[in-house]
């Protein structure tokens, strides 16, 4: 069973699955509503035996989602996680696979982030309310074995991109919010393009078809109760990444760098020694490479992209 399964994340993971032989299940947020375990339950009658869960449903959302509903966030979040882990002790499920993300690392760590320094300080104030309902999805999973004996891996993503993406700037992370203002720049006839910062920071990318690769991995790996990094390990300078989305787009003009605004950590990419070695995965796909699919599927469908909440 796949939660979210219609969304940017979970329509990957629904491929790759399948591709891999198993059995899926992904319901309509209609047909599924997390809200409660009561409907959830009601769905599963029609539905045999659920060996595996993967929960990729989740409120998500870029810097000005986490700062404007940072209450909503944690409410969803935390809802849809006690829901699921309450399905799978009364299914009796053997696995589950809640997706977490690299928000959950504390904030002030900087460079390459191990799996080890998971619990070594506060969250970051941007992302304290969506990292929060992750890391309480690791708890759930340790309490869920411990008196319920459900197996489980806990994956931490770094920042995704592909096709489907959220564009809306409200919604909308770094890398997909650059593409919709150089694309816009570009349908406006603009010769310059601002951007926040003076372009320094560092930060890795996960093309999307890559990290549901890594999920389906882990349906067959051992139960693991401590976390496992899931990304390139490659890191981009906001500028780098700003300057090849300009080439790949077609903008012409200039890249204006407000040193006013905030630059954010120096440093972040996730250490994928862990997963190399217990997994044997490694992403395929170079950033170039992403970034030709993701645009040339946005600009081809920018209409319908853009209006997606």
């Amino acid at each position: 069973l796949i939660t979210g399964g219609s969304g940017f994340l979970g329509r990957q993971i629904v491929a790759k699955v399948r591709e891999a032989g198993h059995r899926v299940w992904a319901p309509r947020s209609d047909q599924f509503n997390l809200d409660t375990v009561s409907t959830c339950m009601e769905y599963f009658e029609t539905l045999g035996c659920i060996d595996v869960l993967i929960h990729s449903a989740a409120y998500y959302g870029g810097i000005g989602i986490n700062q404007a509903e940072p209450a909503t966030i944690i409410y969803k979040n935390l809802r849809m996680a006690t829901t699921v882990f309450e399905i799978a002790r009364k299914l009796r499920v053997k696995k589950i696979i809640p997706i977490g993300s690299a928000c959950a690392y504390p904030g002030h760590l900087q460079g390459d982030l191990k799996e080890s320094r998971f619990w070594d300080g506060a969250l970051h104030d941007s992302v304290e309310a969506y990292g929060i309902t992750k890391k309480i999805q690791l708890v759930l999973q340790r309490a869920y074995y411990k008196q319920h004996g459900i197996e489980s891996n806990h994956l931490i993503l770094t920042n995704l991109y592909g096709p489907h993406d959220v564009f809306t700037e409200y919604r909308s992370h770094v890398l997909s919010a650059l593409i919709k203002k150089f694309a816009d720049a570009v349908a406006q006839n603009s010769d310059k393009v601002t951007l926040w910062g003076d372009g320094s920071p560092i930060r890795e990318f996960l093309y999307v078809e890559d990290a549901a690769d890594a999920i389906v991995k882990t349906i067959e790996a051992k139960h693991d109760l401590s976390p496992i990094n899931i990304g390139t390990g490659v890191g981009t300078s906001i500028k780098q990444l700003a300057e090849l989305i300009k080439e790949i787009v077609g903008f012409r003009g200039d890249i204006i760098w407000d040193t006013t605004k905030p630059n954010g950590a120096k440093r972040k990419v996730l250490s994928i020694y862990k997963v190399s070695m217990k997994l044997e995965w490694k992403a395929k796909t170079t950033l170039k490479a992403g970034l030709l699919k993701t645009i040339s599927w946005y600009l081809q469908n920018k209409e319908s992209a853009d209006a997606r909440q």
